[in-house]
């Protein structure tokens, strides 16, 4: 699936405990607080864009009033959103392209970011990958025995993606259950190094 589409140089900033997402991924959200409410409403009206950043949790206390967002995040595109007659609206966000949040603007109800876009670093070659993509595979389907979090449903989407970036990506987004090691996966732009990190983490 091509998602090449042209990223602005500001966007809304929605940060959230405990989440790390990634390119390509389908993200369900609930908006409800005030705050992000003005937020959908501004990016269904524009390019229907804006960026969700992990909580940086080392970070917490050290401002009032904000939560610390991690520099490197996703931009993703509204795919669909229903808005229900008490305010509160369900959308899927699928995301874009990495990000590192060069400057928050806090001059709204929400925060908006200046972001660079980040792309991954293809620094080994594709039968490199394609190995590592097997050998991660392998190990996935071995952990599945001994933890009912993995349905056979998801284990058969993975295998599915045959680019290797998409499958790392994928496993560290649905598989991987520590939310620093996501974060990690999120901020490694080696696709060699990501899929060096998940193999140790399964190993």
């Amino acid at each position: 699936m091509n998602l090449e589409i042209e990223l602005p140089s500001r966007v809304p900033v929605m940060t959230l405990p405990e989440v790390a997402f990634f390119p390509k991924v389908m993200l369900p959200l609930y908006i409800f607080e005030s705050r992000y409410r003005d937020m959908l409403k501004t990016s269904l009206s524009g390019d229907r864009m804006f960026a969700v950043a992990g909580v940086d949790n080392s970070k917490l206390g050290q401002s009032l009033g904000t939560e610390p967002a991690y520099e490197i995040a996703t931009v993703g595109i509204i795919r669909g959103c229903r808005t229900q007659e008490d305010g509160t609206s369900q959308l899927i966000l699928q995301g874009l392209n990495r990000v590192h949040l060069d400057e928050l603007y806090e001059d709204k109800s929400y925060r908006e970011a200046a972001i660079t876009p980040l792309n991954s670093e293809k620094d080994a070659d594709e039968a490199v990958l394609f190995e590592k993509r097997k050998e991660l595979f392998s190990l996935i389907k071995k952990h599945s025995t001994k933890d009912p979090q993995i349905p056979e449903e998801l284990l058969q989407l993975v295998e599915s993606l045959e680019e290797p970036e998409d499958f790392v990506d994928l496993v560290a987004f649905s598989i991987v259950q520590n939310y620093a090691l996501k974060q990690k996966a999120l901020a490694t732009l080696s696709v060699d190094k990501r899929f060096n990190l998940l193999i140790n983490v399964f190993s």
